[in-house]
C-alpha cells in the first residue's frame, strides 16, 4: 500500500474525507503530470562529466599514435566550438537573473570551460608554456570562469571560477615546498583560507544586499562559508599557544550563518552554523579542560550536547520559523 492510500485512510477513520472526495484525490494522483525537470537535467549533466571524461581517455589512450599538436588541436576546436554556441545564443546582460530560451546554452557553457581546463592541463603537460609560474596557471581560468559565470548568468561556472581563484591564491602566498610537501597545516595557507572564506561570504552578502546577482549569493556563501570555517578549525587544531583565538572567528561565524539560516529559511547554512561551531567549542573545551575536571564533567558534556543534537533535529524547523 503506497502511503497517500494510508493517509487516506486515516483521513477517512477520522471522518476528515468522504468516499467522494478519496476517489477525486485518487484521480488526481494517477492522472496529474510528472515533471522531467529534475531528470533530464540530471542527465545532462551526467552526460557533460561522460563525455569530457571519455575526451580524455581518448586523449590519454592515443597520444603515441595520434600525435600531441593533432589532439591538442582537436581539444582546441572542440573548445572554441562551445565557447562560440554559447556566445551565439547569448541573451542580454543584467544583474538580476537570466532565463535563456536556448536550453542547451548552460551546459555548452560548462562543457566550454570543462574542456578549456583539460587543454590548459594538457598545454603545460607537454609543453610546459607556463613553466613553473602556477599562479598564472590558475589565475587565467579564475578571470575567465568569473566573467563567464556573471556575464552568462552560470552558477556552476561561478564555483569552478572560486575554486580556481582559491587555488591561485594558496599558490600565491604559499611557499612551494609547502604545496610538493602537502603541509596544509602551515599557517600562511591557514590564515589565507580564514581570510579568503570571509572575503568569500562578504561578497555573497553584498550581492544579495544590492541586488547584484543576489542569487549568486548562495554559492559564495556555501563555498566561502565552508573554507572559513575549515581554515579556523585548522588554526585551533595546531595545538599553539594562540591558537585558542581562532574560536573567535569560529563563534562569530557560527552566529552569522544562524542569523542568515534564520532570515532566508535555509536549513543548510543553519547545519553549518550549528555543526562547526559544535566542533570548534568540543575541541576548545577537550584542550583546555585538565584530566579531573574533564572526567567530572565530560560525561555531562556528552549526554548534553547528545540531548542538544536531537533537540535541534526535532526543532529546527520551529528555529527557522521564528525568524
Amino acid at each position: 500500500m503506497n502511503p497517500l492510500s494510508i493517509l487516506l485512510d486515516e483521513w477517512q477513520q477520522r471522518h476528515l474525507l468522504t468516499d467522494e472526495q478519496r476517489e477525486q484525490l485518487e484521480t488526481h494522483e494517477r492522472n496529474r503530470p510528472v515533471s522531467l525537470y529534475i531528470l533530464l537535467r540530471s542527465l545532462l549533466y551526467l552526460g557533460i562529466v561522460l563525455f569530457t571524461s571519455g575526451v580524455g581517455v581518448l586523449i590519454y589512450n592515443n597520444i603515441d599514435t595520434i600525435g600531441h599538436t593533432a589532439l591538442i588541436t582537436l581539444l582546441a576546436v572542440l573548445t572554441a566550438g562551445s565557447f562560440f554556441y554559447v556566445y551565439r545564443t547569448r541573451v542580454p546582460f543584467s544583474w538580476g537573473m537570466v532565463e535563456n530560451e536556448a536550453k542547451f546554452s548552460d551546459f555548452a557553457l560548462l562543457i566550454s570551460c570543462t574542456l578549456f581546463l583539460l587543454l590548459e592541463g594538457y598545454v603545460q603537460w607537454r609543453y610546459t608554456v607556463f613553466g613553473t609560474r602556477y599562479g598564472l596557471a590558475t589565475v587565467l581560468p579564475a578571470v575567465l570562469f568569473l566573467f563567464c559565470a556573471y556575464r552568462f548568468d552560470h552558477r556552476g561556472v561561478l564555483s569552478m571560477g572560486l575554486t580556481a581563484l582559491a587555488s591561485w591564491v594558496g599558490i600565491t602566498v604559499a611557499p612551494l615546498e609547502v604545496l610538493n610537501n602537502n603541509d596544509f597545516n602551515d599557517i600562511q595557507l591557514i590564515v589565507t583560507g580564514v581570510l579568503l572564506g570571509a572575503f568569500y561570504i562578504g561578497v555573497g552578502l553584498g550581492s544579495e544586499k544590492k541586488n547584484f546577482k543576489k542569487h549568486f549569493a548562495f554559492t559564495y556563501l556555501l563555498l566561502g562559508g565552508n573554507v572559513f570555517f575549515i581554515g579556523a578549525l585548522a588554526g585551533l587544531f595546531r595545538s599553539e599557544s594562540w591558537s585558542a583565538g581562532f574560536i573567535l572567528p569560529i563563534v562569530t561565524g557560527s552566529w552569522l550563518f544562524m542569523k542568515y539560516a534564520r532570515r532566508s529559511r535555509s536549513f543548510l547554512f543553519l547545519l553549518m552554523a550549528v555543526v562547526y561551531g559544535y566542533i570548534g567549542i568540543t575541541y576548545l573545551l577537550f584542550e583546555t579542560m585538565n584530566e579531573d575536571l574533564w572526567a567530572f564533567f565530560g560525561l555531562f558534556y556528552i549526554f548534553g550536547s547528545t540531548g542538544a543534537v536531537i533537540w535541534f533535529f526535532m526543532n529546527y524547523k520551529k528555529l527557522l520559523k521564528e525568524a
